[in-house]
């Protein structure tokens, strides 16, 4: 076989300056890709946290969302965007993940000035091996121009497909939700102790009111030990109660700043989550959102897309896991809509009872005032209207996790094992 000179253009590139440093370009982009799939599909990412206040991407917000996510306030319906931008495992994979789109994007530029040099050779060759009527020059000459433009239209595609993958089967994107999903009940977690903690401060102020009127009313005679022993009683278990959950609110408080970049002793404002929007209700149509469950749920994705089987067995294995998983799904996203009824049903019990308590109380308050009532009938009142409140309130975030429990398998994350 004629042994053919490698031509100038290609030697330049291998041997030369320059041809050295794309390759190590090229090398340092495989790298950086290699990182970026591997913080998508690997989480969590150990990395610094970056904090609200570093840059986040401009083109995505308006002005006024813009300045939301940096007020040093954590707001519920901001926690996806908070997450995106300042979550210190998320926000890092982004920036690398773009980073590698970039990167892949001035290469193809790279090889499209290289793909010049050798094009002017190939045509040489080209040239030369039809004037001497040497169809392995001719030969050699056309393989290098298809072999460079392959590359380069390999490369061009990875660049164009880049956002598609990304929106349709990033496992970073499903990272991003999860933390999202996860941020959302660490928030109404939070906001759960911190309703608690404000009831339970009024509960034992209520408490220390009934047990010293107790022991008043005992040394006239007219209360007795057990009385005495059961008001004690109730003070201890909301003082105990408060410790407690005073204890789990810094806990939470920190794993909530810390979800979305914040420092946890730089102590933003979390504010209180808003009572729950009933209209999110009439958007429910759960046959509709069983549909979109099961085309967005990755697992089952996963076995659409696997490998039919070589033999008939295999492929009848295939077709019952598939059918297995969709009504696994389907009994999941069931068993999610009555879940949120429930809550419905248990939050509006609860809105009843504490309408009914807010009635009384602001009776015994009237009937207070003009001697009609006793301190201790006054105090029991107050005590019954507070725990209606935490029951409302309770029921109020319980129907908010339902729901976005429900929303998030519609989205795909619903369990299907």
């Amino acid at each position: 076989m004629l042994s053919m000179p490698l031509p100038e253009g290609g030697r330049h590139m291998e041997k030369g300056k320059a041809g050295k440093n794309a390759i190590r370009k090229r090398a340092a982009s495989i790298l950086v890709l290699t990182a970026a799939m591997q913080m998508a599909g690997v989480f969590p990412v150990q990395a610094a946290p970056t904090g609200p206040g570093a840059p986040p991407e401009l083109e995505r917000y308006d002005e006024a969302t813009l300045a939301r996510l940096q007020d040093n306030r954590i707001e519920y319906d901001e926690i996806a965007d908070l997450v995106h931008e300042y979550n210190p495992d998320i926000s890092k994979a982004w920036d690398t993940y773009m980073s590698s789109k970039e990167d892949y994007a001035n290469m193809v530029t790279e090889l499209e000035s290289q793909y010049r040099t050798v094009k002017d050779t190939a045509d040489g060759y080209i040239s030369a091996g039809q004037l001497m009527g040497n169809p392995l020059l001719v030969s050699t000459g056309r393989q290098l121009t298809r072999g460079y433009q392959g590359v380069i239209q390999g490369m061009r595609d990875t660049v164009n497909k880049w956002d598609t993958n990304q929106r349709n089967t990033s496992m970073l994107r499903k990272a991003e939700r999860q933390v999202t999903a996860g941020t959302q009940s660490a928030m109404i977690g939070y906001e759960t102790i911190r309703q608690n903690i404000a009831t339970l401060e009024a509960m034992v102020s209520l408490y220390e009111q009934q047990v010293e009127m107790t022991n008043r009313m005992a040394a006239l005679g007219m209360a007795t030990g057990t009385d005495l022993a059961g008001a004690n009683s109730s003070l201890l278990t909301a003082r105990t109660q408060l410790a407690s959950l005073s204890s789990q609110q810094e806990s939470v408080r920190r794993t909530l700043c810390m979800l979305l970049g914040y420092d946890p002793d730089s102590n933003p404002e979390i504010c209180p989550i808003p009572e729950f929007d009933m209209s999110r209700l009439e958007g429910m149509d759960l046959e509709q959102d069983m549909v979109k469950a099961i085309g967005n749920n990755q697992t089952l994705i996963a076995q659409r897309t696997s490998a039919k089987g070589n033999t008939n067995d295999q492929i009848a294995a295939r077709s019952r896991m598939i059918d297995e998983g969709d009504q696994k799904l389907t009994i999941e996203m069931r068993r999610l809509y009555q879940e949120v009824q429930d809550k419905k049903a248990a939050y509006e019990a609860a809105q009843t009872g504490f309408a009914a308590a807010q009635l009384s109380r602001d009776a015994a308050e009237r009937q207070y005032r003009l001697g009609l009532l006793s301190q201790v009938q006054y105090i029991g009142t107050q005590i019954s209207y507070y725990q209606k409140k935490a029951e409302k309130e309770s029921a109020n975030l319980n129907l908010l996790q339902a729901m976005e429990n429900y929303d998030w398998g519609v989205m795909g994350f619903a369990a299907v094992e």
